[in-house]
């Protein structure tokens, strides 16, 4: 597997000029050799010189692209458009595979304009011809739940529309806000990843209406790592090429990146000793 950063761990704090550049060099420091971080596509980072530095410091750069997959502007042909764009700014960046995920505050599996069982189904319609697009680049994209629906959901558009350009990638946090038990989460989408992200958190479970999440050092919250971390060799369709990248979620205003990174570091090379890149 191949360890890396995501770039939400530093959130607020990457510059608004080149922020890939500078996450470039977060990961050297770390020697991590994966970046997760979204495509340029406002021209804050030029794509070419972000994939050479990434090339030149040995990194692999995993695309972001999200966008409202359930009711897209312009229908079917305005999000295809969309796709298109970003992905060949990927193909500039050197980027091969993109990790795309819906806008859950418009449509997840809570909301019922449309009811679930249409959302889904959009889904598959829409996301066919994106797959298409990315296969016409070489590009690979990983369907990602985010915060939107469970993991046999999403598991069911990307089969549904069964095309070898898209599979599916996950994040070990993101099954809580649906209800749903990480390790569960796992079971039904490793075996069609192909970019992992770790994070973790501390659920502080009250009353229905009074449920707080929040972050910490991976190792020290909710998430059963001693249950997941096993199962990435196990279950990962090729573990050796997946990427696992790091993201930390802080609290607001807080400034320990350095120490979150390395007792999340000492954590996950010690469980996933010999298993690394």
């Amino acid at each position: 597997m191949i360890l890396g950063l995501a770039s939400p761990t530093y959130s607020g704090f990457t510059p608004p000029q080149n922020p890939l550049m500078w996450l470039l060099d977060r990961c050297a420091d770390y020697n991590l050799h994966a970046l997760e971080a979204s495509l340029p596509l406002t021209d804050t980072d030029n794509p070419q010189e972000v994939g050479k530095k990434a090339a030149d410091l040995g990194i692999t750069w995993i695309g972001y692209w999200s966008n409202n997959y359930v009711t897209p502007e312009g229908g079917v042909q305005g999000l295809t458009d969309r796709a298109t764009q970003a992905f060949d700014i990927a193909v500039q960046g050197g980027v091969t595979k993109i990790v795309i995920f819906g806008q859950g505050s418009l449509h997840n599996r809570f909301t019922h304009d449309p009811p679930l069982k249409d959302q889904l189904s959009r889904l598959t319609d829409h996301l066919r011809p994106v797959a298409e697009a990315a296969a016409a680049r070489n590009l690979q994209l990983g369907l990602l739940p985010h915060l939107d629906y469970r993991s046999h959901e999403m598991v069911s558009v990307q089969q549904a529309i069964d095309h070898p350009a898209l599979k599916m990638a996950f994040d070990t946090t993101n099954p809580f806000p649906v209800c749903e038990e990480p390790v569960d989460a796992a079971q039904n989408v490793l075996p069609h990843t192909i970019a992992v992200a770790l994070k973790d958190v501390q659920v502080f479970p009250h009353r229905s209406n009074d449920v707080t999440i929040w972050g910490t050092p991976i190792g020290q919250g909710s998430v059963d790592y001693h249950a997941i971390l096993p199962m990435l060799a196990e279950k990962l369709p090729n573990p050796d090429q997946t990427t696992v990248s790091i993201k930390l979620r802080l609290p607001p205003d807080s400034d320990a990146h350095h120490a979150w990174m390395e007792q999340s570091l000492a954590y996950i090379r010690s469980a996933l000793n010999g298993q690394l890149e």
